[in-house]
């Protein structure tokens, strides 16, 4: 068992007490109450997120309550006199603005002297949980910040059990979020290198209500995942990094907090306006591409998320047009991509085509099938601008010509048939209590029972059938 010496404890306790609670180095050192405008000036309005990053706001340091341990008390040592280089909030967030290394030097010997980490709160935004990293990466110029690698080497060097490069922010908007995601919005394929060399998670979900799809207020739903954000933003270059990096390989099946994978994201961020459907669409195919190359028994576009939706259907669900006629005809004729195509062109002879189509997902066999989306949802947008697209058309054609005519002509004179038996016993209808005629087993009478029958069963079937 450790003991205390002079009232300091031994290195196994000192240890201990550091993996459960932070240090402070402060000496009689009291932090005043912020005030009520700088209360205000933390908050956007109710409902909206502060922003993460602003030169306009200091960051918060209305902390809650927490306990901390002075490991270099001296009773009867007390001094007033401040540490010269104390590193505190201020001086490291305006070192990585600046983007000074020299700046931070002597940093890695204060934290091992007083046992702190980069990840302690005081280093923190109280409000966001923004860390020295992100803080660095929000201020990139030319796409580098030169004291983010003095950064993660530091953090390595004290052994942080929470490593700084997997920290995320602690708020109910920006929940989640890592520096990797910070990286890949601001479009640094070279800062998302070095968070993936130094171990960023590579599968960290941005579960924010900033991040979540909603039908009024500010946000951008973009899949939570990195790899996601990368392909929602058009760069490419990072979705090759993210799946083919020898440090920690992005998994193309991963699913966000509502089941989505990256190729839902991307139909979810489709909008039909000319630029965004061409940069989706070559997203989407170079995706299913490097799915091919990773793992060819993975099929990307049967996974479907929690609503039971693979992408295909939710483009039907959500009316998005463009990406839906990109994904039915999609026809791709490179021999080693063919089977990922849903169009085949079997001959062509001068302006005339003929085409096979894959149906899967399309045809009302299936549960969940586009055609039954379109029929039943009565609430689904630019319903009639899908059903007019090949082979939609041709397979509604195709179906009423078969049956579907039979149906509708069978459903219209049994309706009309009620309808009329409906209006006549209606007409016969006696207004007093008392029937005008006896209800008896007479021709008369029997009608009149048979038309009460078929009107009740025909109300039954109206209301649960229809």
């Amino acid at each position: 068992m450790d003991k205390f010496t002079n009232g300091q404890p031994g290195p196994a306790q000192r240890n201990r007490l550091i993996g459960l609670l932070e240090t402070d180095d402060s000496i009689q050192e009291e932090k005043p109450a912020p005030s009520k405008k700088e209360e205000r000036s933390g908050h956007g309005r109710k409902g909206e997120p502060q922003p993460l990053e602003t030169p306009y706001q200091k960051e918060s340091s209305d902390f809650a309550p927490k306990i901390k341990i002075n490991l270099n008390y001296r009773p009867g040592l007390v001094s007033n006199q401040k540490d010269p280089n104390r590193f505190d909030r201020d001086r490291l967030f305006s070192a990585v603005v600046r983007g000074s290394p020299e700046a931070l030097d002597g940093l890695l010997e204060y934290l091992r002297r007083n046992s702190k980490f980069l990840t302690n709160s005081e280093y923190t935004d109280a409000k966001t949980g923004k860390t020295c990293l992100m803080k660095a990466l929000l201020n990139l110029k030319n796409g580098k910040n030169d004291t983010i690698p003095v950064l993660l080497e530091i953090d390595q060097k004290t052994q942080n059990p929470r490593p700084l490069v997997n920290v995320s922010c602690s708020d109910c908007f920006y929940r989640g979020q890592t520096a990797l995601h910070i990286a890949i919005e601001k479009r640094s394929l070279e800062m998302v290198k070095l968070l993936v060399e130094n171990g960023a998670d590579v599968h960290a979900r941005a579960h924010g209500e900033f991040f979540r799809k909603k039908k009024e207020g500010v946000y951008f739903y973009f899949g939570e995942l990195p790899l996601s954000l990368a392909a929602c933003t058009n760069q490419l270059d990072v979705v090759d990094y993210l799946l083919n990096n020898p440090h920690q390989k992005a998994r193309l099946q991963e699913q966000d907090t509502q089941g989505n994978t990256v190729l839902h994201a991307l139909v979810m961020i489709a909008d039909d306006t000319e630029e965004n459907t061409k940069f989706v669409s070559t997203t989407y195919v170079e995706i299913l591409k490097a799915g091919v190359k990773l793992d060819p028994t993975c099929k990307l576009e049967e996974i479907v998320n929690y609503d039971g939706l693979n992408p295909l259907q939710l483009a039907a669900k959500t009316g998005k047009v463009e990406i839906f006629r990109h994904i039915i005809q999609r026809e791709i004729k490179e021999p080693g991509y063919r089977h990922l195509s849903r169009k085949f062109t079997e001959w062509t002879y001068g302006p005339i085509h003929v085409s096979l189509y894959d149906l899967s997902s399309l045809d009302s066999f299936e549960e969940n099938s586009v055609l039954e989306i379109l029929a039943y949802s009565s609430d689904t947008p630019n319903r009639y601008k899908m059903v007019v697209l090949e082979p939609l058309n041709k397979l509604l054609q195709q179906k009423w010509e078969t049956f579907a005519s039979k149906r509708f002509y069978f459903s219209f004179v049994s309706y009309l048939s009620f309808m009329i038996i409906f209006t006549a016993i209606a007409y016969y209808q006696p207004l007093r209590v008392k029937p005008s005629f006896p209800v008896e087993f007479t021709a008369g009478g029997f009608l009149w029972v048979s038309g009460l029958i078929i009107i009740l069963l025909g109300g039954i079937y109206l209301i649960f059938a229809q």
